[in-house]
C-alpha cells in the first residue's frame, strides 16, 4: 500500500511541511494521509449543447412529404362525399384501416390520410414506430369524443371546428393564427356560400397566384392541398387549389380557384393550427365524460367538395 501512495506524496507540494515536523515516512497511515491537504481541483468546462431546433418541435416536414407522396401516387382519382381514404392503410402492427369506396375520397378524410401517411413516412425514415402507440387504430375509425376522426370530421359539441382543433384536443397540435401559418399547417375554411372545406396549407398567395414567402399586405389567400372536385378521375380527388378571401373577389390565377372564402379571426370560421412532432405530444386528450353522448355526423351540405373552377 505504501508503495502505491509514495508517488502521491511526492506530487503534493509542501505535503511534508503540511504534515508537521513529526512526519516520518515509516509512520504514514491512512489517517495521516487524510490530514494532508490536497490541491484544489481544476475547473472543468462543460461542453456546450445546442438547443433543439425550432423545426424539431413541429411535424410540418413530414406533412409536406405526405402531400407530395399522395399527389404523386393517388392524385386526381375522384371525389365522393361518402368515401374515405384512397387506399387501405396499415397501422403498423395493429391492423389495417380500410378504405371506403377507394380510390375516391373527400376533404376531411383527405386530412386524416395526410396525417396517417406522415406517420408512415416518419416511422420509416426515423425507425421510431412508437408514433403508433399514441392513439389506438380505432381512433382513426370511430366518431366518438375519444376518437381523433370524430374531431377531424368537425363537431362543435367536441369543440372541434377543424383539423387544427382536432390535433390540439388530442395533445398533438398547437394554435397558429392565419398570419403565422407555415407550409404543412392545417386550415378549415368557410365560404359565403355556406359551404366549407378541410385543407393542408401550402403558402400565401397574392392576386396573381404567386406564392409569398410570408404573410404581407399583398396576400389575398393561400394555396392548399385536399380532395375536392368531381367524381370522375382527373376531375376530382387529391389536388391543389388557390383559396381567395371574399373581399378580394375572384381574380384570374394559373391554377384552379376556391373563391368566396371567409377571412375571420374567429376560429369557428377560419380554423388554423399546426401539428407537433411526436416527441412534443402531451398525452392530454378527450375523455368519454367530456361531452354529451353521441357521435359526429358528417355535414354533407357543408363539405360538398365543389370549388369555384370545378
Amino acid at each position: 500500500m505504501l508503495k502505491l501512495l509514495l508517488p502521491l506524496l511526492l506530487l503534493l507540494p509542501g505535503s511534508a511541511r503540511a504534515a508537521g515536523s513529526e512526519f516520518k515516512l515509516d509512520s504514514v497511515t491512512l489517517l495521516t494521509l487524510g490530514e494532508v491537504p490536497l490541491p484544489s481541483a481544476p475547473a472543468v468546462s462543460v461542453p456546450f449543447r445546442a438547443p433543439a431546433r425550432p423545426e424539431d418541435r413541429y411535424f410540418n416536414s413530414y406533412v409536406l412529404k405526405a402531400v407530395d407522396y399522395l399527389y404523386s401516387n393517388y392524385g386526381k382519382l375522384g371525389y365522393d362525399i361518402n368515401s374515405i381514404l384512397t387506399h387501405d392503410i396499415t397501422y403498423h402492427t395493429f391492423g389495417v384501416i380500410p378504405a371506403r369506396h377507394a380510390p375516391l375520397t373527400m376533404c376531411v378524410a383527405a386530412q386524416m390520410e395526410v396525417i396517417l401517411t406522415a406517420f408512415e413516412l416518419y416511422a420509416r425514415e426515423t425507425g421510431d414506430y412508437a408514433v403508433y402507440d399514441y392513439l389506438p387504430k380505432r381512433s382513426f375509425e370511430g366518431l366518438s369524443i375519444t376518437d381523433l376522426k370524430g374531431h377531424i370530421w368537425v363537431n362543435h359539441a367536441f369543440k372541434a371546428d377543424g383539423t387544427a382543433d382536432a390535433l390540439i384536443n388530442f395533445g398533438m397540435g398547437e394554435r397558429r393564427a392565419f398570419e403565422e401559418l407555415k407550409p404543412g399547417d392545417f386550415v378549415n375554411i368557410n365560404r359565403t356560400t355556406k359551404t366549407g372545406h378541410a385543407v393542408t396549407f401550402l403558402g400565401y398567395i397574392n392576386s396573381t397566384g404567386k406564392i409569398q414567402p410570408e404573410y404581407n399586405p399583398e396576400v389575398v389567400g393561400f394555396k392548399y392541398f385536399s380532395s375536392q372536385g368531381q367524381a370522375a378521375a382527373g376531375q376530382g380527388g387529391f389536388d391543389y387549389r388557390y383559396a381567395v378571401f371574399s373581399k378580394f373577389g375572384c381574380p384570374a390565377m394559373p391554377y384552379k380557384r376556391d373563391c368566396e372564402v371567409i377571412y375571420s379571426a374567429d376560429q369557428r370560421m377560419l380554423n388554423t393550427g399546426t401539428m407537433l412532432s411526436p416527441r412534443s405530444w402531451t398525452g392530454i386528450m378527450p375523455q368519454a365524460s367530456d361531452a354529451p353522448e353521441g357521435e359526429t355526423v358528417l355535414n354533407r351540405a357543408l363539405f360538398n367538395g365543389i370549388t369555384t373552377d370545378d
